[in-house]
């Protein structure tokens, strides 16, 4: 008994070791892992893989799409931070809370702008305003438009179109692609021509010795300019999420100022 006690007693010392080690990123094994969340961030990442995977006769099996429901969440910086992901498509708070706590990623590029809006009751000035919780960002949002006097309640992502369509609030700041589909009016995230950054690309810093590294910047960069074209967005938004937009929904989000950017650098060989 007392040898199957200590037996038990290194298997899970082992155990314990194995998971508290510092991972280290493996060369080159298998494909490139990519987080996303499952609203306008993670559209870009789905069209990279589904549509732009492809060159000529060759195809581009090296990338695939992990989808993370909430990227403020602490699942999802500890899944980059156990090498769960190479990179990931990240809203701005998230980002800076992972490389104040890990100094192996950092952020190569913003990715989108203003996909987060604001949807208001018609007719009502706003007393309080939705938020997802943890997104700073958000909050920001609401008080450029509405200033200290518009209260902002906090909640999970999901929550808000409830809380919308039960009053509970008076308007929310949500995903664009969720959004349009609400009945209220837009708003943009804001008014200024720069617009407000709304998620960024984040990396494992191990991951720009990948010779896959570069591949990966040349694709998301065609990404972002086939998104930027209405008649991509319209068809790969019927793809990605089911949703039948029109063009009159794909000219609102040009109004709202929505757009893909990349401003990372890349060297082509």
């Amino acid at each position: 008994m007392k040898k199957l006690f200590a037996a038990a007693t290194v298997i899970a010392l082992l155990l314990v070791a194995a998971c508290t080690a510092p991972a280290e990123r493996e060369e080159n094994s298998g494909k490139v892992k990519i987080g996303a969340p499952d609203g306008t961030g993670g559209m870009i990442i789905h069209y990279l893989v589904s549509e732009k995977g492809y060159g000529n006769a060759a195809v581009h099996s090296d990338f695939e799409l992990y989808p993370v429901k909430d990227c403020c969440s602490s699942t999802s910086q500890w899944a980059l931070s156990t090498n769960l992901y190479d990179l990931a498509v990240m809203c701005p708070d998230a980002a800076a809370s992972l490389l104040e706590k890990d100094s192996r990623f950092e952020i190569i590029s913003p990715c989108l702008i203003n996909s987060d809006i604001v949807v208001l009751k018609t007719g009502l000035p706003p007393q309080k305003i939705g938020v997802a919780q943890n997104r700073t960002h958000q909050a920001q949002i609401v008080a450029e438009h509405f200033g200290a006097g518009c209260a902002v309640a906090t909640m999970l992502p999901a929550a808000l179109p409830y809380a919308y369509e039960k009053n509970a609030v008076d308007g929310v700041v949500v995903d664009a692609l969720r959004g349009l589909t609400m009945s209220g009016d837009k708003l943009p995230a804001t008014a200024e021509a720069a617009g407000h950054i709304t998620y960024v690309l984040v990396i494992n810093k191990g991951f720009k010795k990948d010779p896959r590294y570069q591949e990966f910047l040349h694709l998301f960069q065609e990404s972002v300019g086939d998104l930027n074209n209405p008649d991509v967005l319209l068809e790969e938004i019927r793809k990605y999420k089911n949703i039948e937009f029109t063009r009159k929904e794909v000219e609102l989000w040009s109004r709202l100022g929505i757009r893909y950017v990349f401003t990372a650098a890349q060297t082509r060989g």
